[in-house]
């Protein structure tokens, strides 16, 4: 049966020849041609009980295999505009492209945009819409995406527009007057669901949203940094009060052996009580860092063979 799939080459001029076009056919007069050779068949039905014969008319071909549905994928809401932290609500749509008719109860994977490319950080099924979502909340102007790979009877997809969730500016701080000292009132710290999968990693998603930003000696952010200011904004975002300083902060973290520290650890240059310098590590030796005067916030290179690391818990 498999061989009847098996056709010659097409002749040199392009076209099939006589042999191509009716293997099928040869092989199927081929088996029906084993009565005149092998006889009735001989046995309990008795004498003259025939054989199952293939004639030239029997069709003993593959079947025909049927191609994949194409699907369509896109966003529903893809530009929006919120204050930080808002919540809102990101949809998804997946249908049959020709007929636009929904397609239920099927695995769609949301992604986001990083700095490194996107990520999935969430796994969806449609209803019976098509539809499926979820609720963002998001510090930072965000892009997400989404994919479907398909299955045996449809197409893989990836959706045609992307989400851009942006958030609005914060007001600068606000200084209260009338005291002696100008008190700048403060964003309270807030509970924030982001595109990572640990607290390090969380981390390290936000510190790489200040990049480029400039560093302030004694600078707390959100406009500016110094190097235990980051560290302190950053992780006050996640719900995490770290002290001002670097010698306070190496104090109130656990220490971690050097080798092994993990996205999301700090990173302090110097002696304890003589911590002069700090960082958040990335991963492969890379640390985010409001370096000095005169420079921004960025990805550097661990640059010294000796370092302390210190966890955030």
């Amino acid at each position: 049966m498999a061989l009847a799939g098996c056709a010659p080459e097409p002749s040199s001029d392009g076209a099939l020849d006589d042999s191509t076009n009716t293997t099928s056919l040869t092989l199927a007069t081929q088996i029906g041609s084993r009565v005149a050779v092998d006889g009735p068949v001989q046995g309990a039905a008795g004498e003259g009980a025939s054989r199952t014969v293939l004639d030239a008319t029997t069709d003993i071909s593959a079947p025909t295999l049927s191609s994949k549905i194409d699907v369509g994928l896109r966003v529903t809401n893809p530009d929006v505009t919120v204050n930080a932290d808002e919540p809102v609500n990101v949809g998804f749509s997946l249908f049959n492209e020709e007929t636009h008719a929904p397609l239920a109860d099927q695995l769609i994977k949301v992604q986001v945009k990083l700095p490194t490319g996107w990520a999935t950080f969430l796994h969806l099924t449609t209803d019976e819409r098509g539809f499926a979502s979820y609720t963002a909340r998001v510090l930072i102007t965000t892009n997400v995406t989404v994919i479907f790979d398909g299955t045996d009877a449809l197409q893989s997809a990836r959706s045609e527009n992307e989400a851009t969730l942006r958030v609005r500016p914060a007001p600068p701080p606000v200084s209260v007057q009338g005291t002696r000292n100008a008190v700048n009132v403060e964003t309270p710290a807030v509970d924030v669901s982001i595109p990572a999968n640990t607290l390090g990693e969380k981390a390290v998603y936000l510190a790489s949203r200040q990049a480029g930003k400039p560093y302030v000696y004694g600078a707390t952010g959100p406009y500016s940094f110094d190097c235990s200011g980051l560290v302190q904004y950053i992780y006050k975002q996640l719900g995490k009060t770290l002290p001002r300083t670097t010698d306070q902060q190496y104090a109130a973290t656990t220490r971690i052996a050097q080798g092994s520290e993990q996205p999301g650890d700090l990173i302090f240059f110097g002696q304890p009580g003589a911590i002069y310098h700090m960082g958040i590590y990335a991963g492969g030796g890379k640390m985010w860092v409001a370096p000095k005067t005169g420079d921004v916030v960025k990805l550097q290179t661990i640059w010294a063979d000796s370092y302390s690391v210190g966890r955030v818990t």
